[in-house]
């Protein structure tokens, strides 16, 4: 009986090994075959983001142009997603409102340097420029600005580029229209800030170039508490010294913005020695809607030729940029939409080469960049200078005149820099003479 016992036990036992040796064979608990399970490769989530940050005047004497500044930079950031979103990086635009004021500037600046922000549109103007390039020179951040022009901020070795002309470039354009116009007597009105003060300081160079006389100046304060009694007392003074110039061979040089150079104009419209006199405008003031609002009568009447930096439409690249801003923005991309677009686009496209938005990194990029002539875009190719300036500027020549009774901008030519000539449009043929 115990045999037996023992035997039956035996049994169990071997059976039951034999059964977990099966378990163990088929992977316990396997589902059947008609039950397949997909195991899918481990997914990531992380994405490289890359702040940018613009810092526009979209409140004071500038908002119109800083608004286009503004819709250009975003697409920017769109075509940069649109690109790069599939390899895992993002960008992110984050705008600050200088109020054209350089002590503002400096605070937007430092906002957003704390939000971990080391690549900035800079200000519009060298007016908020040189607000904001101590702080970003002493701390690493990559200013590049779509209209600062001030050959007093022309420095080497700095933290801020610009991705226009300098005004060394701009009055060689001015001085080719005087030329071109005869004139012998020039006379300036100007901003008394950065951007005015190197203008001044350029015509008077270009005055010993050309051989035509500087024959008065008078600056006035831009700050928008004091310009609206202290801009027509610039022209009072201005027109004192003139009275018995005004002619055929004098020309009134305006170096002004939107609401200050409102002013100016007015005061100039209702000067009976000013009021007779040929005007030259500069870049601040170029395809202003506020301008030929306020004072186009007073422009159109002076024959006013002006100057701006600017993207030559015939690239294929610029007409690319030219359908999308004008389906996303409504509006003309006149300066300085196109070079706002480039700067933003340009940067990114740094970062996303080199994978990193280390600012040392980054400026070195650019600088290499800018030296190759890397970077084509709606502005064209982007050669910088040593300052870190744009070395291969393009200048339309702008006016105003009436057609139809309703006074409009025109474009007058097209100044060749390295050749200093001007290419007239047929408008522009009639109206230097």
């Amino acid at each position: 009986m115990a045999s037996k016992t023992l035997y039956i036990a035996i049994v169990v036992v071997v059976i039951l090994l034999a059964a977990v040796a099966a378990l163990l064979l088929m992977g316990g608990g396997q589902q059947p075959p008609t039950q397949t399970t997909t195991v899918q490769p481990t997914q990531t989530t992380s994405q490289k983001v890359f702040k940018l940050g613009a810092l526009l005047p979209l409140t004071g004497g500038f908002s119109s142009y800083a608004k286009l500044a503004q819709c250009a930079a975003q697409l920017a950031i769109d075509d940069l997603n649109a690109e790069y979103g599939s390899k895992g990086i993002k960008f992110e635009l984050y705008v600050e409102d200088t109020q054209l004021d350089p002590n503002i500037a400096l605070q937007k600046l430092q906002s957003l340097y704390a939000r971990g922000v080391r690549a900035v549109h800079a200000g519009l103007t060298s007016r908020e420029a040189s607000g904001e390039k101590p702080f970003a020179d002493q701390n690493k951040i990559i200013l590049f600005s779509a209209w600062s022009t001030s050959s007093l901020l022309a420095i080497p070795n700095d933290w801020l580029y610009r991705i226009v002309g300098t005004d060394a470039k701009q009055i060689k354009a001015i001085g080719a229209i005087i030329k071109q116009l005869g004139v012998k007597n020039v006379a300036i009105i100007y901003r008394k800030d950065t951007y005015g003060e190197g203008l001044y300081l350029e015509l008077q160079k270009e005055a010993k170039a050309r051989g035509f006389n500087l024959v008065a100046a008078a600056s006035y304060d831009p700050d928008p508490k004091v310009f609206p009694q202290a801009a027509p007392e610039a022209v009072r003074s201005i027109s004192s010294k003139v009275k018995d110039l005004v002619g055929p061979d004098f020309a009134l040089v305006i170096v002004s913005f939107e609401d200050d150079g409102s002013v100016v104009l007015k005061a100039i419209g209702q000067d009976p020695v000013l009021s007779k006199a040929r005007l030259i405008g500069t870049e601040g003031m170029a395809f202003s809607p506020i301008l030929l609002k306020e004072a186009g009568d007073v422009m159109a009447n002076g024959k006013i030729i002006g100057t701006t930096n600017w993207a030559l439409p015939t690239t294929p690249e610029y007409q690319d940029f030219y359908k999308k801003f004008k389906a996303k923005c409504g509006a003309e991309p006149i300066t300085p939409a196109p070079q706002s677009y480039d700067i933003i686009k340009m940067l990114g496209e740094i970062m996303a080469t080199i994978g990193t938005d280390d600012p040392d990194k980054v400026r070195a990029t650019l600088e290499q960049w800018g030296k190759e002539g890397r970077y084509k875009g709606a502005t064209g190719v982007v050669l910088l200078d040593e300052n870190g300036d744009r070395a291969n500027p393009n200048f339309l020549l702008w006016g105003v005149t009436s057609k139809n009774g309703t006074l409009t901008y025109i474009e007058v030519g097209y100044y060749d820099y390295d050749k200093d000539t001007i290419t007239f449009t047929q408008e522009g043929q009639q109206y230097f003479k």
